[in-house]
């Protein structure tokens, strides 16, 4: 990174993607897949110094997956990102129940140690990888004359990827903190960083991001 890179933090955001207990919380349905590296590579401690730090000089907003009633009646049957769906709830099992994302559970809900301060904006809507496909986010961006975004959350290589991506397509200059994103291995997480996100935006750290704003 460049030492005279400045980012002007009025026009940027923080976005923060599915942090929630069925990626990171024990009993979690897909938390055993995760749990080491978020342990080797402090992801959630540095999520919250991120967050505490950069409150009041940028915005920041939420995009957590859309809770869904008991066998996702909400999707089509055969429908696209039906199978999958289905397939999580069969497949994988949470200490609160069968299947990730459901309504009425503590699956989907926000970590404590991420909890939403006043003044955080919370996208609903989120029913695909790409946090821009079916919610109000690029909306809430340009409400808010947002022109760069910072992306963090869960998994890199998923969602954190697929909305990076988009972001890209849109127009906003791309950044990923490294640190502040997390996935299944060392390997998909070193891959996102050295050959997709390059050619996307900037990789970074929090403390190179926050020394920028």
């Amino acid at each position: 990174m460049a030492k005279d890179l400045k980012i002007n933090a009025g026009k940027t955001a923080i976005v923060l993607i599915e942090p929630q207990n069925d990626f990171l919380s024990p009993g979690g349905t897909m938390y055993a897949y995760i749990k080491e590296s978020l342990a080797k590579r402090g992801v959630i401690q540095n999520l919250q110094g991120l967050l505490q730090n950069a409150r009041g000089k940028v915005k920041i907003f939420y995009v957590p997956f859309q809770p869904f009633e008991k066998g996702f009646p909400e999707l089509k049957k055969g429908g696209p990102g039906c199978e999958g769906l289905r397939g999580i709830e069969m497949d994988m099992k949470a200490d609160w129940g069968t299947g990730a994302w459901l309504k009425g559970t503590p699956g989907p809900e926000i970590v404590k140690e991420l909890t939403p301060q006043p003044g955080d904006i919370v996208v609903a809507g989120k029913m695909t990888l790409d946090a821009f496909h079916s919610t109000p986010l690029d909306y809430l961006l340009r409400a808010n004359e947002i022109e760069t975004v910072a992306f963090t959350g869960f998994h890199t290589n998923w969602c954190v990827e697929s909305s990076a991506r988009s972001a890209y397509d849109k127009g906003y200059r791309v950044i990923v903190l490294s640190d502040c994103t997390g996935t299944d291995t060392d390997e998909e997480q070193n891959y996102a960083e050295k050959w997709i996100f390059p050619k996307i935006g900037r990789v970074m750290t929090s403390k190179e991001f926050l020394a920028a704003l």
